[in-house]
């Protein structure tokens, strides 16, 4: 029956990779399912990191800079609230509704971007899986909902990405235009940043053709930072250093400061009960961000072990579940809503991931010999898993590697007859690839056993009460 099921699928996968307007198609469905989202619930409350973008946009449209809270800002770069500011400067300050419109729009187009990237790369049929699994993701309607800087983040990403897997065998231009979408994407989020350098020497050290490759990577690399000069130049002039934010030292701290008890339930202490008093959010920004790096670095010289567990666990949170949009209704998002309301967003909204690990590690794992353009898309999930052992990760990091996340689980649809026969026929233990998926998979399943326990107890309120859960309750 199961395998009656692929077989159609596939058939249907194939008849979509030869329809000339599939493209269309999917954008439609992409951008309409997002809309519907949007239109449930017109009007919104800002919370947490929306309050800043939209700081930012009005600073911009009445004073000409960037300023949160009265004072002159580089918490968070310039493209999202420059985007915001754009939508402000049209159709009014503070329009958000039309924000999250066109965060719809971008949403579908990175639908069908995750397609070309997909094809590119693998195969039409691959495109079509891929570009439907985005397309219907809940968790990629949500941040089309959310005033926050994901959606077109994730845009620019693929966008660069479909030139980046050239690089550095193809044609000078795709490098050139590979260097100035990722440091637009950058210059939304500053997660990209060592990003070029690490590519480069990837292929500088490990590659026979290092001098053949250099000019490309070079001209890649020199382009994304050309894009980062004005912000970086803004900066020096405000804060006297060529800094892209004033906040990697507080992301640096946030997780590398904890016990043993609370880095395994995921909690982080308050920066109180570290300073001995000194409250780093009185602070500027600068002072702020200094103080936390060196604290952080203190604590990673004094507990190695910890710093290693913690990179260990975060691997677990990074790939979780899907909870960006749950905690905002819980923060009071939509207002207050019923608590089945809330219950139903998250059957919607969490789990998903579950459903798309595995098509993932085993497109990963089945892919491994073949398809070069891969080679790229493998680089940058390496790059984010280091940042976040470093640093910390959570579901809404891993939001841009969706859509590569996508590109690989749509190739295992169609690598379906070669999984479902390695994992039928007896010995199991002698074939490579069905042992290294499996082993990868009960790494993640026990790091979901772990987090399903904690979410749970969080949700039920036995371990602690948000402070915005009793809120949601008024729409009862």
């Amino acid at each position: 029956m199961l395998k009656r099921l692929f077989e159609r699928l596939d058939r249907w996968a194939e008849c979509m990779a030869l329809d000339s307007k599939f493209i269309w198609k999917l954008f439609l469905v992409a951008l309409l399912v997002r809309v519907i989202l949007v239109l449930l619930h017109p009007h919104i409350h800002l919370i947490s990191d929306m309050l800043g973008y939209h700081e930012s946009a009005v600073s911009l449209l009445q004073n000409g800079d960037f300023r949160v809270k009265g004072r002159l800002s580089a918490s968070r770069p310039p493209l999202y609230s420059i985007f915001m500011f754009m939508v402000y400067y049209v159709f009014g300050t503070g329009n958000i509704f039309v924000v999250r419109l066109l965060q719809c729009i971008l949403g579908a187009c990175t639908s069908v971007l995750t397609f070309k990237l997909t094809q590119k790369v693998f195969s039409s049929k691959a495109g079509v899986w891929a570009g439907l699994f985005f397309a219907l993701y809940p968790a990629a309607w949500g941040y089309c909902d959310l005033i926050l800087s994901e959606t077109l983040f994730t845009f620019l990403l693929v966008a660069g990405l479909i030139f980046l897997v050239d690089v550095p065998e193809g044609q000078f231009h795709k490098a050139f235009i590979a260097g100035i979408l990722l440091g637009m994407a950058t210059l939304t989020r500053t997660v990209l940043v060592q990003f070029p350098l690490f590519l480069a020497l990837f292929y500088l050290v490990f590659s026979r053709k290092r001098l053949t490759y250099l000019p490309k990577l070079a001209l890649f690399v020199i382009t994304f930072w050309i894009v980062l000069i004005p912000w970086m130049a803004r900066n020096q002039r405000v804060f006297g250093e060529p800094l892209l934010t004033t906040k990697s030292g507080v992301d640096f701290y946030m997780y590398n400061h904890n016990p043993f008890r609370l880095i395994l339930l995921n909690y982080s202490l308050e920066g109180k009960e570290v300073f001995d008093g000194v409250v780093p959010w009185q602070l500027s920004e600068m002072e702020r961000d200094k103080l936390c790096r060196n604290a952080g670095i203190e604590w990673v010289k004094k507990h190695p072990g910890l710093f290693l567990f913690k990179g260990v666990r975060m691997q677990w949170n990074f790939f979780g579940v899907e909870r960006e949009y749950i905690w905002s209704l819980i923060a009071g998002y939509w207002g207050g809503i019923p608590r089945w309301q809330l219950f139903l967003s998250f059957l919607v909204f969490a789990p998903t991931i579950y459903i798309l690990m595995p098509l993932f590690i085993w497109g990963v794992v089945y892919s491994w010999k073949n398809f070069s353009a891969k080679k790229n898309l493998l680089l940058l999930i390496v790059y984010f898993l280091a940042v976040t052992f470093v640093y910390y990760g959570f579901s809404r990091h891993r939001t841009p590697l969706n859509p590569i996340i996508m590109s690989f689980a749509g190739f295992a649809m169609t690598a379906w007859p070669k999984i479902f026969a390695d994992l039928k026929t007896p010995g199991i233990l002698r074939r490579p690839q069905t042992v290294i998926a499996l082993g990868l998979l009960a790494f993640f399943i026990i790091g979901w056993i772990l987090e399903i326990f904690m979410d749970v107890g969080t949700f039920l309120s036995l371990r602690f009460t948000h402070a915005g859960w009793h809120d949601v309750g008024n729409g009862m």
